[in-house]
C-alpha cells in the first residue's frame, strides 16, 4: 500500500533532506528508522528538498508498505526509532498514483527573522540582522515585486527547469513588530526552485538596510542574460510549512 506521512524537524543538524552518503539528512534518518520497523528497506520519497539547516513544520513524503492496521502504534514506534529532531505527525493511506512530490500543486514557506538584539537562544531558529537600520517601507516594497508569475531563473541556482524557471507566487505576507524586532514572511506558490525564497528574502534584506534601491528590484528579476542574484538569506530562518494537495475524493 501507499502512505502518506508528515514530518516536522529541526534542520539545524542535518545537512538538508535529502539522502546523501555518510553525511546526516532528514530522509536518510527516516528511511533508517522505518526499514529497522518495517523489518526491510523502506525507501521514500519526499515532496520537495530543504537545504541544510532549513527546517520544515509539515514535511510530507510518501513510502509504500504492507497495510499499517494500527497507524497510531506504528507513528509511536517509527518516532522512538527517530532522532529527537524529527518527529512524524501523521499518517494516512493514498492511492498507489499518488506521489508526494509530483501530486503536489503547491507550498508555503515562512521565513523568521530579527533586525534588534541578537538573541543566542534563537540562533539555529530564526536570521538575526543584528542592531542595523531597518526601513520596514523598503523591506516591504521589494518584497511587493516577487508577486504573481515571474521567470525566476535569476533567484535560483538551478541549472536548468523544464517550466523555463516560471513560477507564480499567489501571496506574500508581511508581518513586523516594531517593539521586539521580530518578522515574519510567508510565501504562497506553485513551486519554489533551489535557494529560491532565500534569494528572494536576501534582496529584500538588502533594500531594506539600504544596500540597494527596491525599484531596481523587477529588472534584477526580468535580467537577460542569465545573472544569478549575490544575497542569499541564511538557511535557518526557513521553514517549509504546509504541502498543498488538491483534494482527494
Amino acid at each position: 500500500m501507499n502512505y502518506l506521512a508528515t514530518v516536522s524537524y529541526n534542520g539545524a543538524r542535518f545537512h538538508g533532506f535529502e539522502r546523501q552518503p555518510h553525511l546526516r539528512t532528514v530522509q536518510g534518518s527516516i528511511e533508517k528508522a522505518l526499514s529497522a520497523l518495517c523489518g526491510k528497506t523502506t525507501l521514500i520519497k519526499g515532496a520537495g528538498r530543504t537545504d541544510a539547516g532549513v527546517h520544515a513544520l509539515a514535511q510530507r513524503f510518501s513510502f509504500q508498505n504492507e497495510e499499517i492496521k494500527d497507524t497510531g502504534a506504528f507513528l509511536f514506534a517509527l518516532n522512538r526509532l527517530l532522532p529527537s529532531d524529527i518527529v512524524v505527525k501523521a499518517l494516512e493511506a493514498v492511492p498507489d498514483s499518488f506521489d508526494a512530490r509530483h501530486s503536489s500543486c503547491g507550498k508555503i514557506y515562512c521565513y523568521k527573522f530579527s533586525y534588534g538584539e541578537r538573541d543566542p537562544l534563537q540562533k539555529e531558529t530564526r536570521a538575526q540582522l543584528e542592531r542595523r537600520n531597518f526601513d520596514p517601507l523598503a523591506f516591504k516594497a521589494a518584497l511587493e515585486c516577487f508577486k504573481g508569475t515571474h521567470n525566476f531563473q535569476n533567484f535560483t541556482t538551478k541549472p536548468d527547469d523544464v517550466d523555463g524557471f516560471i513560477r507564480t507566487i499567489d501571496a506574500i505576507t508581511i508581518e513586523l513588530d516594531p517593539s521586539t524586532k521580530v518578522g515574519q514572511v510567508t510565501f504562497k506558490g506553485n513551486g519554489f526552485m533551489t535557494y529560491m525564497v532565500r534569494l528572494i528574502m536576501g534582496c529584500a534584506f538588502k533594500a531594506a538596510l539600504g544596500k540597494i534601491d527596491p525599484r531596481d528590484i523587477p529588472g534584477l528579476i526580468d535580467a537577460a542574460p542569465r545573472h544569478i542574484v549575490a544575497f542569499k538569506a541564511p538557511a535557518e530562518g526557513l521553514y517549509l510549512v504546509e504541502v498543498l494537495y488538491a483534494k482527494r475524493s
